[in-house]
């Protein structure tokens, strides 16, 4: 258990069980169902006399309260490891943060005794799907103020959708998940929209990383939220990259960066191009 304070949510596993059981509700489960699929997910690999064990019926009794949920059975066992002492004994060392616990824990046993607010309604739960398809050719301009000096201001670069990533949510099933669309850039700059098939022939940049030698495929992840910031536009799909896009994943070391690091690592990647000899610029040449 990772614990920061004697607060009730102040530790690694009862934040994670809060989560687990309210994700469930979003969902669409019942309350028993949520309930008895966390207590299986959670309990039943632990040992009778794991420290972990209060922490779980803690959370999810104070949960349940809270929501106007609270089954006579998970407030029965959060209320016998309150009345057992054994997550006090974690404390006992600790002279000032023992009876600060003491006190969390009989306000729990206070607040479960007493009558539970009515049913909450709980939402829905949203997941985050990938706004573009793998092969997605996208065209972006650096707007960022801080390199309005730099010669790749207001220029245009070429991004191309490898992959989609998907991030678990919770103990959630694996079908319950958040998608995020993988880009890399590749090596060209220009004023104007390149020809169509010379996209398709273009190389990604890869960066080196500066704790090792390897090089990375410049890669980003966005969310939706993230999109609203930036503008982004399809110009075409590249449907033959779609077929192979497995390939350029195999293998290569993808650092994730995100929105607040994108033209900072745009105007990198483009220098460390021109500077190996691979960057196609097409943007107006001063004489």
């Amino acid at each position: 258990m990772g614990a920061w304070g004697t607060g009730l949510y102040q530790d690694d596993v009862t934040c994670d069980i809060r989560e687990d059981y309210l994700n469930r509700l979003k969902i669409g489960y019942t309350n028993i169902e949520a309930t008895n699929e966390v207590i299986e997910w959670n309990i039943g690999n632990l040992e009778e006399d794991d420290e972990d064990i209060p922490l779980f019926w803690f959370a999810l009794a104070d949960t349940q309260w809270k929501y106007g949920r609270l089954l006579p059975e998970v407030k029965e066992q959060a209320i016998k490891y309150i009345d057992e002492g054994k997550d006090l004994e974690r404390w006992i060392e600790n002279k000032r943060e023992y009876p600060k616990r003491k006190k969390v824990l009989e306000e729990l046993k206070e607040k479960l005794n007493s009558p539970q607010p009515e049913e909450k309604k709980v939402r829905k739960m949203v997941m985050h799907k990938a706004t573009w398809n793998v092969g997605d050719v996208l065209l972006y301009q650096i707007k960022n103020e801080e390199f309005k000096n730099n010669k790749w201001y207001h220029k245009y670069v070429i991004f191309k959708v490898i992959g989609i990533s998907e991030t678990n949510i919770g103990s959630l099933p694996r079908e319950y998940s958040n998608e995020q669309n993988i880009v890399g850039i590749c090596s060209w700059v220009g004023d104007f929209i390149p020809d169509i098939n010379k996209i398709k022939k273009l190389d990604f940049i890869k960066l080196t990383k500066s704790d090792t030698s390897k090089d990375f495929l410049c890669t980003f992840t966005f969310d939706k939220r993230e999109l609203n910031q930036l503008d982004f536009r399809v110009i075409v799909t590249d449907h033959e990259f779609y077929k192979n896009s497995q390939d350029t994943m195999s293998g290569i070391g993808i650092p994730w960066e995100n929105v607040n690091t994108l033209d900072i690592t745009i105007r990198l990647a483009l220098e460390k191009a021109e500077k190996d000899g691979t960057l196609i610029d097409e943007t107006k040449k001063e004489n």
